[in-house]
């Protein structure tokens, strides 16, 4: 039924000769494969959080004593067969060759295809059981990896592979035939499959009708989900990546067959490339806003071999890549990491995927920052310098000198979305200091809307409400907050936006920042309300630094007494080094001959990647204005970033109660050594509406700050 030359990603006379580099380049991983290989051909049993689960001989594959669907659908994804197909590669032992195909012809046996039944029951995307559509994709891919890893063994017969085969065709025709909604990822899945099974095995006579069909689907599925900018339309930075990895490596099996995707798709994939690395911190972990979270940095390796960008390279991942693109393109990425290590990682991207200079980094820079990208050309990399700007999406970055700002103007993203309009992450001297929560847990408790909540970010809560009603996990309510873009001016380090999530309330919020080349932040807050009706308002900052001096100051007001100061100091032990010893420990792995070879990859800093010794965090100066009245206190709060896990924070908060309205103005000076912020330097004018004006009076200049309208 297969044909000589359907291999796709590499033949059974390369599989050994591919396993011996794998057991070299990443000795780890080929001994963690080998050891749950081994368990698979000993017994049934499943590691699955942390449990140990006995699916029995012949495996059950609907045995389920969690409670759980994701479990059902997890073992009916068969990823397993990678570990499997590792320890062949790496080993040639026939057993983990014949186990394979014992799971796979059991599974045939046990789980026939459902015809006949409705279409909009078969393609209902939570449908429990082994053929829901995300499962059929999921397996069928990791099939035919499996025929790649497999194929010419002594285990495989001519009569287990014929039925293998048989059932590659049927999920090929079930994929092709059941068609969801395009505007989830699950779709992308769906049809990853379907090209996997198409591509590998294109000698078939369906296989160009279904190579067509998902080509069609996934440009669909690109133009959907992904808003114009290239940012996945559910503004959330994991999911994001999730979609980036599978539209990358779509694009990559087509490449390996000498064909592409559209000018459309390329350009909306290389914005997705920009986007994800815009999320990264300056500690190399990811920004985890709304369901995200940051223990670990965003994994670009896939488009770091597409486009051969060895800046993106994160070695901890990297051998996931092996099997699809092969030794050599591996080698030739870890060679350019060296080449380019030191060197400055704003060298603009300036070559089309696929064709990298004998250096790897671009020969000629990007002369316009506003410039579109062509049709398969890799992000250029002066669209990440700060300031960068998503408008589609609402992600803008401010900063400078040492120092990092993501702001979060856009709308909630659906489900998966937190209360978070107007908040932001701040990074400085290579730490993050005023944080996202993250996601602690997906589970419905106290704690799962906690970290959706409005109070759990760095913006301004009214009456304790979130911005958008919260009903359950997955859930919000009505009416949901909208945000609009007020004004954007990079080259003043300016962004000022406005959010309605409290319009019921009769209150409107207003926040601008400013970024000064003095490394001060600048940000004014207004909330406007009808008169008459009193409102609390805090103003909430969550910082990783844990020890926080106060002081009442007696503010410069130019003569008006209707305004307060606070002064506040922050500092604390190391921030990375307290991070580090509240996550779960972890057995350090031993060093790969390619971590022996190659710059340290995951995660650096900038002064890790140019081999200068730069600054670091030492502390925090704060200055808060607001009016009469006004408090500021300290309180405690939490990240998550590993999953139910949590870290402590302290909550910097200014509180007023109102009756007409309020409105914040706090200056924030992040050091790296001496502080710098001076409040006599500082002061406050309002109008006759009661507008706040912050002055700043320094060498002889001053300057006004006023929020834009």
């Amino acid at each position: 039924m297969g044909a000589v030359e359907d291999y796709l990603f590499f033949e059974p006379g390369q599989r050994a000769e591919w396993g011996k580099t794998f057991a070299r380049l990443f000795p780890v991983q080929a001994k963690q494969a080998i050891i749950e290989a081994e368990r698979w051909c000993q017994s049934g049993e499943i590691l699955w959080k942390n449990q140990l689960i006995d699916l029995g001989t012949p495996i059950n594959w609907l045995y389920n004593p969690t409670g759980d669907k994701e479990f059902t659908w997890g073992i009916n994804r068969f990823k397993h067969l990678r570990s499997l197909g590792i320890a062949y590669a790496c080993t040639g032992d026939e057993k983990y060759a014949a186990k394979a195909l014992e799971h796979i012809l059991s599974w045939i046996e046990t789980q026939p295809c459902p015809h006949g039944l409705p279409a909009e029951e078969l393609t209902y995307f939570q449908r429990p059981g082994p053929w829901r559509l995300l499962e059929t994709g999921l397996r069928l891919r990791q099939w035919t990896y499996a025929y790649h890893f497999f194929d010419g063994s002594d285990s495989w017969t001519e009569e287990g592979k014929s039925r293998f085969l048989a059932s590659v065709k049927e999920h090929a025709h079930f994929l092709a035939d059941y068609k969801a909604s395009i505007e989830i990822n699950h779709s992308i899945m769906h049809m990853i499959g379907l090209l996997s099974a198409a591509l590998t095995f294109h000698s078939w006579e369906e296989s160009g009708e279904w190579t067509k069909t998902a080509i069609r689907r996934l440009e669909e599925c690109i133009a959907v989900q992904v808003l114009p900018d290239g940012v996945h339309a559910e503004l959330t930075p994991h999911y994001h990546m999730v979609s980036l990895e599978l539209f990358v490596d779509c694009a990559v099996m087509l490449k390996k067959r000498g064909m592409s995707f559209s000018e459309r798709y390329e350009d909306i994939l290389a914005g997705m490339a920009r986007f994800a690395y815009s999320m990264k911190r300056q500690d190399g972990s990811m920004a985890p806003f709304a369901d995200s979270f940051a223990n670990q940095p965003p994994d670009l390796n896939a488009a770091a071999l597409y486009y051969k960008r060895p800046e993106l390279l994160l070695h901890d991942q990297l051998h996931e890549q092996m099997w699809t693109v092969g030794p050599d393109d591996i080698h030739a990425l870890v060679a350019a990491a060296e080449e380019t290590a030191g060197l400055n990682r704003e060298a603009a991207w300036n070559v089309k995927a696929g064709e990298a200079t004998t250096t790897g980094v671009a020969t000629e820079p990007n002369a316009s920052a506003d410039k579109s990208m062509e049709a398969g050309e890799a992000p250029r990399n002066s669209l990440v310098e700060l300031p960068f700007a998503f408008p589609h999406a609402g992600y803008y970055g401010l900063g400078g000198g040492g120092q990092q700002m993501i702001f979060d103007a856009g709308a909630l993203g659906g489900p998966h979305g937190h209360a978070d309009a107007l908040s932001f992450e701040l990074c400085a001297f290579g730490e993050a200091l005023f944080v996202d929560p993250g996601t602690y847990t997906y589970m419905e408790n106290p704690w799962r809307r906690y970290f959706k909540s409005t109070a759990a970010h760095n913006t301004v809560l009214v009456d304790g409400q979130d911005q958008t009603p919260y009903l359950r996990t997955q859930r919000w309510g009505a009416p949901e907050a909208s945000v609009a873009l007020v004004r954007w001016e990079p080259e003043q380090g300016l962004i000022c936006a406005e959010h309605d999530g409290y319009a019921l309330r009769g209150v409107m919020h207003r926040r601008a920042v400013w970024f000064l080349d003095s490394g001060e932040w600048v940000i004014l807050d207004r909330l406007a309300a009808e008169a008459g009706t009193e409102h609390v308002y805090q103003h909430r900052l969550h910082a990783r630094l844990l020890e926080w001096d106060v002081k009442r100051l007696n503010a410069d007001t130019g003569g008006q007494q209707e305004t307060v100061c606070y002064y506040a100091d922050g500092s604390g032990p190391d921030i990375g080094t307290e991070r580090q010893k509240a996550e779960p420990q972890k057995t350090q792995p031993q060093k790969s001959e390619a971590q022996k070879t190659q710059p340290q990859t995951q995660p650096q800093t900038e002064a890790q990647k140019t081999g200068l010794q730069a600054p670091q965090l030492q502390g925090c100066e704060l200055l808060l204005f607001g009016p009469q009245g006004m408090e500021l206190d300290v309180e405690d709060s939490w990240e998550s970033v590993h999953p139910m896990t949590m870290t402590p924070l302290k909550v910097v908060q200014g509180l007023s109660a109102s009756d007409k309205g309020s409105w914040f103005a706090t200056v924030i000076k992040p050091h790296a050594g001496s502080k710098g912020l001076e409040p006599s330097h500082w002061r406050i004018q309002q109008d006759e509406a009661g507008s706040p004006a912050l002055l700043l009076r320094r060498n002889g200049e001053e300057k006004t700050f006023v929020l834009p309208e």
